[in-house]
């Protein structure tokens, strides 16, 4: 329509030059009969239509339809499927709502690309604890709503197991997140107590229980050493139950046959 429109203003423009006149005549002729095409050149070079929108398209036609490297817009014309425009654009719109998800949950995956865990040492322990996580949280919280809003929509079904799969993970990225900032903060309280070789002697079985603690601990924060990548961590063998297991023994340390905070 700009071209068009600029060249209908040219036509004025060269009302007193007949043959520059003419020529936009001419151009303009040539693009309104293009304009026809439009609608066809709209719905069959989506970008989301995908093998089932063409075998759909393929069935209405009545002969197999799937554009190639030797397609052009000229092999389409003659096919004569003008007629069959408004069936293939309810196909093309929904595709569009389709490939629109699809692009979302490939942006989300990207941007979990890059994203890393910050950790610092602790001390002189010879092991690492979690610095800020404020981020990866804001990042987390903003796509599982952006995933549970996407599963609701009707148009998810295409894709519908690979939303599912990364809504999974991303639950199981915060369980392993909750858990993880549990464990460090009751670490961080308990480790120069249990540095004691006292407060050892005094609560031997705690002391077993903090032990275990601080070598799943180490583990844990060796593996993320090696990949800071976020999403890594939801494929470390056992990662969660590990954590659940050390909070286990960290409310058993604390509550303990004796009160804790006595003992102290």
């Amino acid at each position: 329509m700009t071209l068009w429109r600029s060249l209908y203003k040219l036509e004025k423009t060269f009302s007193d030059t007949p043959e520059p006149r003419k020529i936009a005549e001419n151009v303009r002729s040539t693009v309104e009969k293009f304009k026809e095409y439009i609608p066809l050149v709209q719905t069959l070079c989506n970008p989301g239509l995908r093998e089932r929108h063409w075998e759909q398209i393929s069935e209405i036609v009545g002969f197999p339809l799937k554009p190639d490297r030797s397609t052009t817009l000229a092999k389409l014309i003659g096919l004569n499927l003008q007629e069959y425009i408004p069936q293939f654009e309810v196909i093309s719109e929904a595709a569009s709502k389709e490939f629109k998800l699809e692009k979302a949950l490939e942006k989300m995956m990207e941007e979990w690309s890059e994203m890393m865990f910050s950790v610092k040492p602790f001390r002189e322990s010879g092991t690492y604890i979690l610095s800020s996580v404020d981020e990866i949280q804001l990042l987390l919280d903003d796509h599982l709503i952006k995933t549970q809003t996407m599963r609701g929509s009707p148009s998810v079904k295409p894709i519908e197991g690979k939303v599912k799969s990364w809504e999974s993970k991303l639950m199981l990225l915060q369980e392993i997140i909750d858990e993880w900032l549990k464990v460090q903060a009751t670490w961080l309280y308990l480790e120069p107590i249990f540095s004691s070789p006292d407060i050892m002697a005094q609560m031997p079985e705690e002391g077993r229980r903090f032990n275990t603690v601080d070598k799943n601990w180490r583990e844990v924060m060796k593996s993320v050493l090696e990949d800071r990548h976020v999403l890594t961590v939801v494929d470390i063998e056992n990662m969660l139950d590990t954590l659940k297991t050390s909070n286990e023994l960290l409310d058993l340390i604390q509550k303990g046959p004796t009160p804790f905070e006595e003992m102290l």
